[in-house]
């Protein structure tokens, strides 16, 4: 019997092995899609001059170790591609930063970190995360820890409490404090950071790509003139946009009133990022920065990311489709693997972007590949 048993079980590895997969590893780059460059392209043509990287997080918890981690994984792919021959011998949000010498060019890597603006908030949920189970009823004593499956638990404590949290405080009532930093924030890191005619590269994950377009637009619109004139330098800069993991989408919801053009499916709002080109389009008549002719916006999607949503270029040219002005492209990927074509890890879908090989490939040398990639 025990023979009989192994003979199974050796039949039954390779079944289950066979049946998970990852479908859009490598990556999927998806139909009408306009190509786009990567870091590389930029390091490759600056002259030697430096380029600025900002790197803003999304839902959950995060930290510095966040943030070197993240600079770490850029800095390391967009090194490993740069050709051999070239290289050379208090507003709540903290700033982790890093210059680093890629081939020739100085580049000047800025990490945005917001969570601890609402860590006090989220703290409210504690009481709700899975532990040990108790006794809940009138014989129980102490803290009441009700049975959760692992599976429900593991998913309730990271990707509700600690994350889907985060967008409900940001589109609540604190929505302005924390637009109002990461405005700051920027404002500080292109004043102290001028180089008016180099693009500006921007890795965002998703709830973070919000805030940020929300605090650009309000940059655009300030009546100060300080921040006004720096959020006019940041979006003539700006020309690579990468978003990991894209809530557009669902977050604009919250901005749309339902007595208006209920029954169809078209927003009755513009989301953060088409207000934001909006504003951009006014601008028209100021030079944009040399290296990258127009806005290049790449959303990365892992279709089992439930927090997630594609871009869908269309919603994002001009009006009158005027050429030069932004290019989108939609882009899906496999975070982690599929088991058996029912389930991929939901937390490792939506928050393991960055550590995604393809994506970083992507990054670093663009679409179609960069021809001074290695």
């Amino acid at each position: 019997m025990r023979h009989t048993s192994r003979f199974l079980l050796t039949l039954l590895i390779p079944g289950l092995l066979a049946a998970c997969s990852t479908p859009y590893r490598p990556p999927v780059v998806v139909r009408d899609s306009t190509p786009f460059p990567g870091i590389v392209n930029l390091v490759q043509t600056g002259s030697g001059r430096a380029l600025d990287v900002i790197l803003v997080h999304g839902m959950c918890t995060h930290d510095a170790a966040w943030a070197n981690h993240g600079i770490d994984r850029i800095a390391g792919v967009v090194s490993a591609n740069v050709p051999e021959e070239t290289a050379l011998a208090g507003d709540g949000i903290q700033l982790v930063e890093r210059s680093q010498q890629i081939g020739a060019t100085p580049v000047r890597f800025h990490a945005l970190i917001w969570s601890p603006m609402t860590a006090a908030l989220k703290r409210q949920l504690d009481d709700d995360n899975t532990g040990t189970p108790t006794d809940c009823s009138d014989k129980g004593n102490g803290e009441c820890k009700p049975r959760r499956a692992a599976l429900n638990g593991y998913v309730k404590d990271q990707l509700l409490n600690d994350c889907l949290s985060d967008a409900v405080i940001y589109e609540g009532r604190s929505h302005d404090a924390i637009r109002d930093a990461m405005v700051e924030s920027i404002s500080r890191i292109v004043e102290r950071n001028p180089n008016g005619d180099r693009t500006l590269a921007v890795v965002a994950e998703s709830l973070g790509s919000k805030i940020l377009f929300d605090a650009l637009s309000s940059m655009l619109e300030s009546t100060q003139p300080r921040t006004r004139e720096l959020g006019q330098q940041a979006s003539r800069r700006l020309g690579l946009l990468f978003m990991a993991g894209n809530q557009l989408p669902i977050l604009g919801l919250a901005e749309q009133d339902v007595n208006r053009r209920p029954d169809t499916r078209t927003a009755t709002a513009p989301d953060s990022l088409q207000r934001f080109l909006e504003l951009r389009r006014r601008q028209a008549g100021i030079p944009r920065a040399e290296s990258v002719a127009r806005l290049a916006v790449v959303a990365f999607t892992d279709p089992n990311d439930l927090l997630s949503y594609r871009l869908l270029p269309a919603r994002y040219a001009a009006p009158d489709m005027r050429v030069g002005d932004v290019a989108v492209a939609d882009v899906l990927v496999s975070n982690a693997r599929t088991w058996l074509g029912l389930i991929e890890n939901p937390v490792a879908a939506h928050l393991d972007y960055l550590e995604n090989p393809g994506v970083g490939d992507l990054i670093a040398c663009g679409w179609p590949r960069f021809s001074g990639c290695r």
